[in-house]
């Protein structure tokens, strides 16, 4: 496919689907289209952006600065477009998308869309691989959605986000707080990732976790509801965990 055989009509997500290196021949319409009357128009040009860094992040390098911007539009999926293609962008380039912290936790900050929540906390996970100071100013923000956050968020900040915090705990101080509060008061799935998310802290910076009595108390009774489960993978992980805890000074 060329540039020619992408006409007036044709949907720019289905032309980049078809052929996503052809996303270097089509800045001028992308812009155009983002900068439309027409939200038919910008969400497709969006969805272009988003198709081409799924199948290759360093196509829509040129355009970083392009899906910062998506970010803050009033629109859900020019925001999705937007973070999907910048965490997709950080598997490559951390450093540049490093820069778009300050607009990826405003965006986190905003959003109750769980797909935009994932997206977002994906790009400051890998960017925080590398640098974990550079996300740190996430950590009031994270803490303050993950007691309330749906289960695939709770998951990702437990079980992923949790490597950026336990390479710098020092940086994460709410977090780790919030990832306590999960344990004593958070349901019971969720609570043993949060369990193991502590313990991964834990065995980077004992001294960043505190085990409260009510930490205790329902490490017992996530161990006993395991001890009862009469599948023998299950609880593995978790139980290596509940020991790391145990060795950690009571407060």
């Amino acid at each position: 496919m060329t540039m020619k055989d992408v006409s007036a009509i044709d949907d720019l997500e289905r032309a980049v689907r078809a052929e996503p290196a052809l996303l270097t021949a089509l800045d001028d319409r992308i812009e155009a289209q983002l900068g439309s009357e027409e939200v038919r128009e910008r969400l497709d040009a969006g969805r272009a952006l988003r198709a081409a860094a799924t199948h290759d992040p360093a196509l829509v390098a040129p355009y970083e600065r392009t899906l910062v911007g998506l970010l803050r539009d009033d629109q859900d999926s020019l925001r999705l477009s937007g973070a999907v293609a910048l965490a997709e962008l950080a598997t490559v380039a951390p450093e540049r998308v490093g820069s778009a912290t300050p607009e990826l936790i405003a965006a986190f900050e905003a959003t109750v869309a769980p797909t935009i929540e994932e997206a977002v906390l994906r790009a400051l996970t890998r960017v925080g691989a590398e640098e974990p100071g550079t996300v740190a100013p996430a950590d009031r923000a994270v803490a303050e959605r993950l007691p309330g956050a749906t289960f695939p968020i709770q998951t990702v900040i437990t079980r992923s986000f949790v490597a950026v915090v336990a390479a710098d705990p020092g940086l994460f101080e709410r977090t780790i707080e919030a990832y306590a509060t999960l344990v004593e008061d958070g349901p019971e799935r969720t609570a043993r990732f949060a369990v193991e998310a502590l313990a991964a802290v834990a065995r980077a910076d004992p001294t960043a976790v505190a085990r409260s009595e009510r930490v205790t108390t329902r490490l017992r009774s996530l161990e006993a509801a395991i001890d009862a489960d009469p599948r023998p993978e299950v609880g593995a992980g978790f139980k290596s965990a509940a020991r790391t805890l145990r060795a950690v000074e009571p407060t």
